[in-house]
């Protein structure tokens, strides 16, 4: 099993060789095998995976660094770090002996899970349109996801439908399918602004025939499985935002101090030192956001107020970072030649992954109106 690696060896790994391969990423749209292995190797996989599963069984607060890292690089390598260090969790809580024997593989990079909730044609929750009618032993799934993550490579996928027309907390159903399942269409050419490399598909299926030996938690958890993972993830998306905008800063760092006007490097203008000031708060208060986030869903408590809330603040704060970086870079910035422009791409992602800005600030808003008493 061994131990994870120094996260100075983990951030390497992502500004060196996930950077070097980036141009063959983008240009084939896929991750090539090689990095998977290097990935694999690195122990990517396999961070938070608890013991009993290969993995290292880090907790939340001491992973966190490993994923800033990771998010430092290209788009493509938080993203192999940041789903498989959480889709292991629902399928460890609520999956049965059989779906847990994939737990081991994904470890080890043999094996990948895709979470697909996204719809085309409704919102999440108990607004998705995708139905699952059981006739004794088996399910009937019809319907469609879209922006499905990992969809060109994954052999499992997670698929959450309603298993009853009443639209309660409890008429969700989750299910844990294999790729060559009859009837199960994949089109893989969802090409996005950035993020490349990271396979989005759009899932179809009609009347496609699911035993039942694939269901994912009771009839009626599929809402709950979803959320298992979804809390856990806007932590984890949060905690990469930080590590984006960290990178983000760093580039306008070193081109503002080998950029010159009139005699002197672009830093000693007082715009550019605000412009840096400006962006290193933003960073900082969105670490602690996270932190403080990141400790109460490692102790157990609930956290989906403040998931919310890191990821509402931190939408905001990388935005607003990678706007100065650019304006920093100047004109050069929005040239390819700058990581700048990458990562500027890659950052916008972040709008739509797990809950909107505004899907942040219904949670949010709630939680405040719930625990402030009446006058």
């Amino acid at each position: 099993m061994g131990k994870a690696v120094s996260l100075e060896e983990f951030r390497e790994f992502f500004l060196t060789e996930v950077e070097d391969a980036y141009p063959e990423v983008a240009e084939t749209e896929t991750v090539p095998d090689r990095l998977n292995s290097r990935a694999a190797e690195m122990g990517c996989y396999k961070l938070t995976l608890p013991k009993e599963y290969g993995g290292y069984g880090m907790s939340v607060t001491d992973y966190m660094p490993y994923l800033e890292a990771a998010a430092e690089g290209p788009g493509i390598g938080r993203m192999l770090v940041h789903t498989t260090n959480g889709i292991w969790r629902p399928i460890h809580h609520y999956g049965n002996a059989e779906q847990k024997a994939i737990l081991p593989l994904m470890a080890e990079g043999h094996s990948v899970v895709a979470f697909s909730l996204t719809e085309m044609t409704g919102g999440t929750g108990r607004d998705l349109k995708s139905k699952a009618c059981r006739e004794g032993e088996t399910w009937y799934l019809t319907g469609e996801k879209h922006l499905i993550t990992w969809a060109d490579r994954a052999d499992w996928f997670i698929i959450v439908a309603a298993s009853d027309d009443r639209g309660a907390q409890d008429s969700l159903t989750a299910f844990l399918i294999p790729r060559d399942t009859p009837g199960f269409g994949i089109d893989a050419t969802q090409h996005t602004m950035g993020l490349h490399g990271t396979g989005h598909a759009f899932l179809t299926y009609d009347q496609m025939a699911v035993p039942d030996k694939y269901r994912l938690g009771e009839v009626g958890q599929g809402l709950e499985v979803a959320l298992f993972f979804l809390d856990y993830s806007r932590v984890s998306l949060s905690n990469s935002m930080v590590g984006l905008a960290q990178r983000a800063l760093d580039e306008a760092v070193r081109f503002s101090k080998r950029r010159t006007t009139f005699g002197k490097p672009i830093c000693t203008r007082a715009q550019i030192q605000t412009h840096i000031a400006t962006m290193q708060a933003d960073i900082e208060a969105a670490r602690h956001l996270v932190a403080h986030a990141a400790l109460l869903c490692e102790q157990g408590k609930d956290f989906t107020a403040q998931a919310a809330t890191a990821k509402l603040f931190n939408l905001n704060m990388i935005g607003r970072v990678t706007d100065l970086s650019l304006k920093v870079h100047g004109g050069w910035g929005y040239t390819r030649e700058a990581p700048i422009e990458r990562i500027y791409r890659d950052a916008r992602g972040f709008w739509f992954e797990e809950g909107t800005q505004e899907i942040q600030q219904l949670v949010v808003a709630r939680y405040v109106l719930d625990k402030t008493p009446d006058a």
